[in-house]
């Protein structure tokens, strides 16, 4: 019986060392399978810090474009408004160019008037100065309106007297007392007239 137990027991012995060797080969595998881990995990960690850093760094430069853009657009609008304001300033230098020589033809006329007393003279020289105002404003866009004989139209006469007329229907402009200017398309001064309110029979 002893025999039997004995080689029941060396019978046991190699199946000990099968169990053993399939614990290491469990522990070696599950610390191989550690340390995989342990290595993807500090891949993903660096491969987040450099999405961080590429963020980082685009968000920077994103924002950087932004100050500069509002910089340049602040700028713009500084030089937009000066521009404005040396056009509004200076919008008028092209008719004062204009005026100029006339001014000069006034002085000339003055002159001549205080050193000659030939009045048709000083009158040739005073029609001919009106002459070169007028073409001057009408090169500007100047214009007369008419008036005399016109139909009254309020937006271009202002009505100052009514008369009555026999030569004139109702509503007509019979005279004008002072000179109406258009500039292009725009009434800068009503003609001030005087209109016919008819026969006056009634």
């Amino acid at each position: 019986m002893e025999e039997i137990r004995d080689n029941n027991t060396e019978q046991e012995k190699p199946g000990e060392e099968k169990n053993e060797e399939t614990t290491t080969k469990v522990e070696e595998d599950t610390e191989t399978l550690a340390e995989e881990t342990e290595i993807t995990a500090e891949q993903e960690i660096l491969k987040i810090q450099q999405e961080l850093e590429q963020a980082r760094r685009e968000s920077e430069a994103a924002a950087d474009m932004m100050l500069r853009l509002a910089a340049e657009m602040e700028n713009y609008k500084k030089r937009v408004a000066k521009e404005r304001k040396a056009l509004i300033k200076y919008a008028y230098q092209g008719v004062v160019q204009e005026l100029l020589p006339i001014l000069d033809n006034f002085e000339r006329a003055i002159e001549s008037a205080s050193n000659s007393k030939d009045f048709d003279s000083l009158l040739e020289g005073v029609e001919m100065i009106f002459k070169q105002m007028y073409d001057a404003l009408e090169r500007k866009g100047v214009s007369k309106i008419d008036a005399v004989g016109e139909i009254f139209d309020p937006n271009i006469h202002e009505a100052v007297v009514q008369t009555t007329s026999d030569e004139h229907p109702e509503n007509t402009v019979v005279a004008e007392l002072q000179k109406g200017y258009m500039l292009h398309d725009r009434v800068v001064r009503p003609s001030m007239v005087a209109v016919s309110r008819g026969t006056g029979e009634e």
